[in-house]
């Protein structure tokens, strides 16, 4: 029975097996349960996903950049709303929103352990490499729980593969293709970037080292970065055409922090790393330290190891201390000249951390007495410890797909004004913007990272009475901003209020709002009208499939 076990955990394609099987497993509860399944609400079901219905019912998804897109603050052109072509638009069209998301993250899962494998095979030398740690890595690494519906962190591996293939003068037609179509399913400004970079440097090293110069990485990294900038066209449109529209962006202010907050703000990144990049390396990250420091007192240093874990904690300190009250003037010059932020290194993170999870677990493995059975614990700890953050288990205590965009309540809302839906505009009070505009309400609030900062000024003045009654929701509008909600200082920062809530005294200029075109104020807060004549309340809306109680107001 032992001797069946161990062949077993050593047979790579009965593990490989294993592994799609429980892939299957993890998606199995989001099939199942369809809308009705828990999905992350923050920066996905408030945005991205409202964005991408935006983009199919305004009939824009491949469309110019300016074309305009009546249904957003009066209308902004594609590029504001967003900014890429990319292949992940294409699910969405064939599947419809729900299911073109969740095949979106299967395909993410897939790629993510494929691209893994491929990475870890090439790295770690084959009289080394023991099935159960390449095969199980990879497996941990693509059940992340991986932010969006893109390749910009889970692809990143089967892309550096690509790379490695082509720097190693492997004539791989795979690679190439790998390299064409990967800016068409990521971001460049998230990762892209911060990748080139990387190659970059590869590029370099070579030069150094070799004294030669490899043509083929070269040629590799110039066709990648010019199909981004065909990926990201609209990105470059509105930086490059001469309209006068400015972003919002050119008044976002970063907070300064002392050297304390500094501090912490780089041991966090490096002991936890960052919410939009999930590497949930918190305890992967002791076998990992503990090798690198062995290679030192042991002298046999492995410089890649040793460059990739430097790498991690330089980027960790550069994130931190970014924004550093001392550097802040200096960053503020290099933002100007180069305006992205500078810290997103870190969406490089998990790929490298699961990089050196597979080296450092294969040196265990090899060169101590109990070596794989360490392996074998820390990888099957580690995919426990990813498996309690599927998103239906983080997600549990919040509304579920289906609940939180309420199409059933919404469309009574829609019958109940009887008016063509372009005619007439809304904004919506603790609830988020974004299922109004799921739901096909032309809106004049919204959450997008990039629009006219007119429009936002403009706005301010409806709420602004408002802000000055919270300094922290001022300074949030101010110096952020990709929120313009009509916040209400009663509410705060609360977009999923329960029930009852009750706005006593809303101080908007409703006379601003009612030139903008804004008829209808969606409330999950019932609004006290006794101190303010303008607004009126229609009617209250319930649905036993709404997570929400809407009570909605008529601006006269």
């Amino acid at each position: 029975m032992r001797k069946t076990v161990q062949s077993l955990i050593v047979n790579r394609n009965f593990l490989i097996g294993v592994s799609l099987l429980i892939i299957l497993i993890y998606f199995s509860p989001l099939f199942y349960h369809g809308e009705n399944s828990h999905i992350l609400i923050h920066d996905n079901l408030d945005s991205s996903i409202s964005w991408v219905r935006i983009l199919l019912d305004n009939g824009v998804l491949f469309s110019s950049p300016d074309q305009n897109i009546p249904q957003i603050f009066n209308g902004i052109p594609r590029y504001y709303l967003y900014g890429t072509y990319d292949i992940s638009l294409i699910w969405f069209k064939i599947f419809g929103l729900f299911y073109g998301y969740i095949f979106n993250k299967l395909i993410m899962c897939l790629i993510a352990f494929v691209g893994m494998f491929s990475l870890l095979k090439k790295i770690i030398q084959p009289k080394d490499s023991y099935p159960f740690i390449l095969v199980g890595v990879s497996l941990v690494f693509a059940l992340l729980p991986f932010w969006s519906f893109t390749l910009s962190v889970c692809g990143l591996p089967l892309a550096l593969y690509a790379f490695l293939n082509i720097r190693d003068r492997e004539k791989h037609p795979i690679s190439w293709l790998i390299i064409i179509l990967f800016p068409f399913y990521s971001s460049l400004i998230l990762s892209g970037v911060f990748f080139i970079g990387i190659l970059i440097l590869i590029l370099g090293y070579d030069i150094y080292k070799n004294k030669t110069f490899n043509i083929p990485l070269f040629l590799g990294i110039g066709v990648f970065s010019l199909l981004y900038v065909v990926s990201h066209y609209p990105i470059f449109y509105s930086f490059l055409s001469d309209s006068a529209l400015i972003s919002h962006r050119v008044e976002m202010n970063r907070p300064e922090l002392n050297l304390a907050k500094s501090y912490n703000e780089a041991i966090d990144i490096f002991r936890f790393g960052q919410y939009h990049a999930h590497s949930l390396h918190e305890y992967i990250i002791y076998p990992v330290t503990i090798v690198f420091i062995l290679q030192f007192v042991l002298k046999n240093i492995d410089k890649k190891y040793t460059s990739i874990f430097i790498f991690i904690a330089l980027t960790s300190v550069f994130y931190g201390f970014i924004n550093w009250e001392v550097l802040d003037p200096l960053t503020d010059k290099i933002m100007v000249i180069i305006p992205i932020q500078l810290d997103r290194f870190h969406f490089l993170h998990p790929m490298f951390w699961y990089l050196l999870l597979g080296i450092s677990l294969t040196s265990i493995s090899t060169k101590w007495k109990f070596g794989k059975l360490i392996a074998v614990g820390v990888i099957l700890f580690q995919l426990g410890f990813v498996f309690s953050h599927h998103e239906i288990r983080t997600q549990k205590n919040e509304p579920t797909y289906h609940e939180f965009y309420a199409e059933e309540l919404f469309e009574e809302i829609k019958q109940f004004i009887s008016k063509p839906i372009d005619s007439y505009r809304v904004i919506s009070i603790g609830i988020h913007p974004s299922i109004a505009q799921y739901n096909g309400f032309y809106t004049l609030d919204g959450y997008f990272n990039n629009y006219p900062l007119e429009y936002k000024h403009q706005f301010r003045k409806v709420i602004s009475n408002e802000l000055d009654k919270d300094d922290k929701l001022k300074s949030y509008f101010d110096n952020w901003g990709s929120r313009c909600y009509a916040f209400s200082a009663e509410l705060g920062q609360s977009y999923l209020n329960p029930r009852p809530t009750k706005i006593n005294n809303l101080d908007f200029d409703f006379k601003v709002l009612k030139q903008m075109g804004g008829e209808y104020i969606i409330s999950s807060a019932e609004i006290d009208t006794k101190n303010e004549q303008v607004i009126q309340l229609q009617r209250t809306f319930e649905h036993p499939n709404s997570y929400w109680q809407i009570h909605l107001y008529k601006v006269n």
